[in-house]
């Protein structure tokens, strides 16, 4: 079976290569403890409109998220 085109959830680009290899986005069950209680989340997103997503929230975090090796 052929997969379908993915399609970023922020900017609705579908996925190039690079985004495809990529994969970058949340998907997951959330658990107890969130609003978002028992939903499941299925978010894609390109990576351009990842890396603004991201320059975004790091700026709002007291811990840096990023990992230098």
């Amino acid at each position: 079976m052929a997969k379908g085109k993915t399609l970023c959830n922020v900017c609705g680009k579908e996925f190039n290569q690079w985004d495809e290899v990529e994969n970058l986005g949340i998907h997951m069950r959330i658990g107890y403890g969130s609003k978002y209680d028992g939903d499941e989340i299925d978010l894609d997103m390109c990576c351009s409109c990842f890396d603004t997503w991201m320059d975004e929230f790091i700026s709002q975090c007291s811990i840096d998220p990023i990992v230098v090796y």
